[in-house]
């Protein structure tokens, strides 16, 4: 990525022609939103005090601006070679996910993956699933402009789809379900069939419900057995190299572990229920899976995961949904505290430290991070300005890709909103890239490719 950044910033100076360059980029109202976010970013230096981190933000962000300018400054390119541009970001797409699915189910061991997440072999695994649900409306983009390749058009959908439900990634599940419910009603919409997108809807709503349901149920972790810790011990410690007082793969107790997997297989917790585990069982247990379950693949081993955390909520660190949930209540306390004009572009992660410290927070050290919201991030930076700005970012380009019937850009925008409330995609390199680089492609090109 920063390879590509430097190669297109001196191409931009080497190709010449800059007064054409800048009256595009004049004329392009939605290059003039996204390069004024980054100019926020330095505006918001005014009041920060930490000049160093702040800098570094700056510096980060500043993918926001180049690749902008890069795009939107060139010529209005031809429809086919915007095509080529996705055939190529689908092909990345499928190269990478087999790459990924192949070494993480045969070759997890020779690798030491331990953790789904470990699926992701080259960034982010929520990123990457975010790509791969947007990678299905390319698809389905490019069967309407390729229509005799709509069936390889259609398998690579399919594709994308199983390997999104084996990734587990929720992220990547909420953007595919915007485009396959989006397309749905896309299609009836144009055909006015309106009760069917109640239907749909109708559908969605019932999906809902039966998901909030499953979640709100406890998991019963009672053992029906008198419990053995002394012979527990002893019998583990002869079948595993890793101490029974120790921790598992995952950084968790050891003994906590074995003991839900136990209970989680009907088994005693004393030395004759570890004689009675499988050596793929002891291998889980090293692992960290403390329940059988969560040892499937798939979505059922996530959303199994999800139901524990809410109902078994002690300690946030190392669970991914209760850590978000205690990452927006510290981001909340500190824009309550600052909610005109935030923080600043230099003094979030000093302030979101702070606040921790000052909410006694059981998040431990390492895991205590930015918002994970990026509504939350931008409020706390730059104040109810700064998050009014934000919104009117997705909200404009929305509304000239709507006007001009650009389904894909839809997708894109209502992909990127949605899970802005669960991610901080432009906090990262990677996600920053993702975003910039479709924003401004979309931006000089308005009508339905």
């Amino acid at each position: 990525m920063s390879m590509g950044l430097l190669l297109g910033g001196l191409n931009f100076f080497l190709e010449g022609n800059l007064k054409s360059k800048l009256e595009r980029l004049k004329d392009n109202k939605l290059f003039l939103l996204i390069f004024g976010f980054y100019l926020l970013h330095v505006i918001g230096m005014l009041w920060s005090n930490n000049w160093d981190y702040g800098l570094n933000e700056l510096r980060q962000k500043s993918s926001l601006g180049i690749i902008s300018i890069i795009i939107c400054s060139a010529p209005l390119p031809s429809k086919e070679n915007i095509n080529r541009l996705l055939l190529a970001f689908i092909g990345t797409l499928v190269i990478v996910s087999v790459i990924n699915f192949v070494v993480y189910f045969f070759f997890a061991d020779k690798f030491h993956l331990i953790d789904i997440r470990d699926m992701s072999r080259f960034g982010s695994h929520i990123r990457f699933g975010i790509l791969i649900g947007f990678g299905v409306a390319v698809s389905y983009h490019l069967s309407r402009c390729y229509a005799r390749f709509k069936w390889l058009f259609l398998a690579i959908s399919l594709w994308f789809v199983c390997y999104t439900y084996f990734s587990q990634v929720l992220s990547g599940i909420i953007a595919l379900l915007i485009v396959v419910f989006g397309v749905l009603i896309w299609k009836l919409y144009q055909h006015k069939k309106y009760f069917l997108i109640g239907v749909i809807l109708l559908i969605s709503l019932v999906m809902k419900g039966a998901l909030i349901v499953y979640l709100m149920q406890p998991i019963k972790q009672q053992s029906m057995f008198k419990e053995n810790y002394i012979t527990l011990q002893e019998e583990w410690n002869k079948r595993s190299s890793i101490s029974y007082d120790s921790f598992d793969l995952r950084k968790q107790h050891l003994s906590q572990t074995l003991e839900r997997y136990l209970i989680s297989k009907n088994l005693p917790v004393r030395g004759d229920g570890v004689q009675k585990l499988s050596n793929q069982d002891i291998d889980f247990i090293e692992k960290g899976f403390a329940d059988v379950r969560q040892t499937k693949n798939g979505l059922m081993a996530r959303l199994f995961g999800i139901r524990y955390q809410l109902h078994k909520n002690m300690n946030p660190s190392g669970h991914s949904i209760l850590e978000r949930v205690e990452f927006w209540k510290n981001s909340a306390q500190i824009i309550q505290e600052n909610w005109l004009i935030g923080v600043g572009t230099g003094d979030v992660n000093d302030e979101i430290q702070k606040m921790y410290d000052k909410r006694h927070s059981l998040l431990n050290e390492d895991r205590r991070l930015r918002s994970h919201n990026s509504y939350l991030t931008f409020w706390l930076t730059f104040g109810i300005f700064g998050l009014l700005y934000f919104i009117w970012l997705q909200v404009a380009f929305f509304k000239v890709q709507w006007n001009g019937k650009n389904l894909l850009a839809v997708f894109f925008i209502l992909i990127s909103a949605v899970t802005f409330l669960f991610e901080d995609t432009l906090e990262t390199q990677m996600g920053i890239t993702y975003f910039t680089l479709f924003y401004s492609l979309f931006s000089i090109e308005t009508k339905s490719i």
